[in-house]
């Protein structure tokens, strides 16, 4: 069994979506479809036996919609994000330049009209009803080939009779034309979709962040020489020299040399972790003071950065089981809207005996207001939002499902201390073994530990910063990594950091066990 990422272009509402879950689910050999209309993605599980990714693609751009296979960054294309905004910023605009002359006209001066106010209405909504709202034109038109129909159905067929029917009355001379209708409603559709694709925007943000968290560079030894390269290039088994304060590009296993290593990303712990030979390091974490060579183990999508990312992703595109019920409500929702419209037609017109302008723009209304934008939008988005929120805050849930069950907890059981913290060190207590006083046992270790960039050294500084106290001046600053620090006041010199240190040295010391 194989599993494709589709990237899907021109999706607008939840028909679309509904749409082609269902053609690629009736291909023999597709065991599943999920097809996200906020990420744009399908994700389809199929017997590669039976039909081909290239058959996926070509079953999608039948239904009049853009397809290819996605990449692992496709989900966050920014450019193409960009892209598509300011084309439907520049359509709005476009659209409100025609609308709101007409909107005027058809509503402030409709008892005391202007000289050829129908022509001159006519003329300002006919660019809002074939050049702003083309793209609806041709979706509709598509969907109608695949004897389906979709949102841009609905706004096609009520704008379309709304201005057809007004040209009809100025040829005619007869009747009160709604050209402000048509060309409101197709400016408020773009508006919507606007919205839509800056909500989209925002959604991904999480993944960004994780992306950016991603070296670019490695330095690699290859034929005895060290050479700069893309990560990307990165091949399992290369040698990789790491630096101090570097990001490890890949994962890998230390063959030379040893470091503390900041895990926090990925651990949640504050604390860095001695690594020495043998040792594995997770790419992306930062090397906080030694120099060390490690052997690429994985690289790639293979990589715990690129596998966090990717169970993000799928959590985005995941559904929540009311999200499934929506879906099914929208694969009738269209043909269940026309029949209505066709159906308020009839009652106004034939039976209650209303005047056919009356019955027609009863009808439009029911075309218009019914699209089912929030229907398909609402819970992929709440998703997205929910799951990225918390990959943010360093929460990883799995899918739509478990985000919606959520609300169902009790009680949370955490396996480890160090799960729920700040993600930083602080000092809480200072106990005296000695007759010294808490505050000059601070003032002397702030002292000694004001040039290290160890966590708990920042911590014990910046306690005592907090405290105001004055702090002196060292010389022979030198960390040992994974053991602490030693450092002279004045003639003194000073050892500080664990007890491996102090037998190292052989400094005696009080042992202390609470």
């Amino acid at each position: 069994m194989k599993k494709s990422k589709i990237e899907v272009d021109g999706m607008h509402c939840a028909s679309c979506s509904t749409l082609i879950n269902r053609a690629l689910s009736r291909l023999d050999g597709v065991e599943g479809a999920n097809v996200n209309l906020t990420t744009n993605k399908a994700t389809i599980d199929y017997d590669g036996k039976k039909v081909t990714e290239a058959k996926l693609i070509s079953t999608i751009q039948s239904k009049g919609y853009g397809a290819k296979i996605a990449t692992d960054n496709s989900g966050i294309d920014d450019k193409k994000q960009k892209k598509e905004y300011q084309k439907l910023k520049k359509s709005f605009f476009f659209s409100l330049l025609f609308a709101v002359p007409v909107f005027i006209l058809g509503m402030f001066f409709m008892k005391n009209p202007i000289p050829y106010q129908d022509i001159i209405m006519g003329l300002l909504a006919t660019p809002v009803q074939f050049i702003v709202a083309l793209p609806m034109y041709k979706s509709a038109f598509t969907a109608l080939k695949s004897k389906s129909a979709n949102m841009d159905t609905l706004i096609v067929m009520g704008t379309s009779a709304a201005y057809f029917y007004s040209i009809f009355v100025i040829l005619s001379g007869h009747g009160h034309v709604y050209f402000e209708a048509s060309a409101v409603l197709i400016t408020i559709i773009v508006f919507g979709r606007l919205l839509e694709a800056k909500a989209k925007g925002k959604t991904s943000e999480a993944i960004k962040k994780l992306i950016g968290l991603k070296p670019k560079t490695a330095i690699v030894i290859r034929n005895g020489k060290e050479i700069k390269i893309k990560v990307d290039d990165v091949v399992v088994g290369d040698k990789i020299i790491v630096k101090p304060g570097e990001k490890i590009p890949v994962d890998g296993i230390i063959i030379d040399g040893h470091s503390s290593i900041d895990e926090s990303m990925v651990t949640g712990e504050s604390i860095p972790v001695e690594k020495n030979k043998g040792d594995s390091v997770i790419g992306a974490t930062i090397n906080k003071h030694g120099s060390f060579t490690f052997k690429a183990t994985k690289v790639g999508t293979n990589t715990t950065i690129s596998q966090i990312i990717k169970l993000i992703e799928d959590a985005q595109g995941s559904k929540a089981p009311i999200q499934r019920f929506a879906d099914s409500v929208s694969a009738f929702f269209v043909p269940a809207v026309l029949l209505i419209a066709v159906i308020t037609f009839i009652l106004w017109y034939f039976l209650i005996g209303s005047e056919f302008q009356f019955a027609l723009i009863a009808s439009v209304a029911v075309l218009v207001i019914a699209c089912p934008c929030a229907l398909g939008l609402a819970t992929p988005t709440a998703i997205m939002v929910g799951t990225g929120k918390g990959a943010k805050e360093g929460i990883l849930i799995k899918g739509g499902e478990a985000l919606e069950t959520a609300h169902k907890i009790k009680n949370i059981i955490m396996d480890k201390t160090g799960t729920i913290t700040k993600g930083v060190p602080e000092v809480t207590d200072i106990i005296s073994l000695t007759k010294q006083d808490e505050t000059s046992i601070l003032a002397l270790a702030a002292t000694l530990e004001k040039n290290s960039e160890h966590p708990l050294a920042e911590a014990i500084v910046k306690k005592a910063n907090f405290e105001k106290l004055q702090l002196k001046k060292v010389k022979g600053f030198k960390s040992i990594p994974g053991h602490g620090i030693t450092a002279s006041i004045g003639s003194k010199k000073y050892y500080m950091g664990n007890v491996k240190l102090m037998k190292d040295n052989k400094i005696n010391f009080i042992k202390c066990n609470s």
